[in-house]
């Protein structure tokens, strides 16, 4: 039997919690899949799920699971893999992958996340993942090239255990346009960027929202996190930069289609952002719009040859976009048309290998 470990619950709306409801609606439909729910609702329901796991597959053989690394973290506390017992657990993990044929999806490398992005300490998370890539009969389906071509070199996993499934997002269905009137304010000529995705500081939003200051274009803000901007732009009277909230994925692609360009400006000089692929890259292309986006080598090699895209360093958006003409854009959107389809989770999760 085929088998997916769905390890969350509940709303997702932004990165890797999309990708998770993509795969999670992809084998759901699949006739030959069963679902292995891990969600739990209380640290009892979460124990007896863990129990229930462990029993079922370490006494059967021959089953295909296929499962986030994440879920790795519900079956068991993240604290045990500060001690001793971690070793048990991949002990278990190596049998497993013995006895059945186990997939691991990987969308993220929390320990080199944590060293790039300044986020709190993980450092666990290090001989965590040396631990998990040393499993020589699990296969591995990582979220971009670079960061399975990283994982080969430093973690020494082997090629022939790896896959690759970028991050996608859903197609754009027709929708009555005229109800997003009122959320963009009075019509103009102005050219519509937008940015959908976290928007807690530290993402570069500040320097974006910097070069959108003395701009003669709009930017529109989508996703959580983004409160303090409406009191930051209220403050410097700015009104053609706007925080719009947070919406559901399929509405946040029906509001991004009805502007012109999707920007990314991630910090070009930081490791991390130039191995992973931004889903928003995927987002952008099926709502329908060309990328402005700063030089992220995975990104570039992912759309190299496409032309759906500008790529340049952020201290030069301001020029860029000042001097922006409808028809170069109107160029980049042709293209970006003829290649989404490849950008849909329904063409790339047909790349699964289970």
């Amino acid at each position: 039997m085929n088998f997916y470990i769905k390890h969350f619950k509940g709303i997702v709306s932004e990165g890797g919690g999309v990708r998770n409801e993509a795969f999670y609606q992809y084998f759901r439909h699949r006739p030959d899949v069963s679902i292995f729910d891990l969600a739990a609702t209380n640290i009892f329901h979460r124990m007896a799920k863990t129990l229930r796991f462990v029993f079922y597959f370490g006494f059967r053989r021959n089953h295909h699971i296929y499962m986030n690394f994440a879920a790795i973290f519900v079956l068991f506390p993240t604290f045990l893999f500060r001690t001793a017992i971690s070793g048990l657990i991949f002990k278990l993990l190596d049998r497993l992958s013995k006895r059945h044929v186990l997939h691991v999806e990987i969308n993220d490398l929390p320990f080199e996340q944590s060293l790039d992005l300044e986020l709190p300490n993980f450092s666990y998370y290090q001989s965590f993942q040396r631990n998990l890539f040393k499993l020589s009969k699990v296969k591995f389906d990582f979220a971009s090239y670079s960061m399975c071509s990283y994982v080969i070199e430093k973690y020494h996993l082997e090629a022939e255990q790896t896959n690759v499934i970028i991050n996608g997002a859903y197609q754009l269905k027709d929708f009555d346009e005229s109800k997003y009137d009122t959320l963009f304010g009075k019509k103009s000529e102005k050219l519509k960027y937008v940015y959908v995705g976290t928007l807690n500081k530290g993402r570069q939003i500040e320097n974006l929202i910097q070069v959108f200051k003395q701009s003669p274009h709009e930017l529109f803000l989508l996703g959580p996190g983004g409160e303090w901007i409406t009191q930051m732009l209220e403050d410097y009277e700015i009104d053609h930069i706007r925080y719009l909230g947070v919406f559901s994925d399929f509405v946040a692609l029906q509001i991004s289609s009805l502007c012109d360009v999707g920007v990314i400006p991630y910090d070009e000089s930081r490791f991390y952002y130039n191995i992973c692929y931004p889903t928003k890259v995927s987002f952008y292309l099926a709502a329908g719009l060309p990328i402005l986006s700063t030089r992220l080598q995975e990104t570039q090699q992912v759309l190299r040859g496409k032309e759906v895209a500008w790529f340049s360093p952020i201290d030069t958006w301001a020029e860029a976009i000042v001097n922006a003409k409808k028809e170069d854009i109107e160029a980049l959107r042709k293209n970006v048309l003829l290649f989404r389809p490849q950008f849909y989770w329904s063409s790339l999760l047909e790349g699964l290998n289970f």
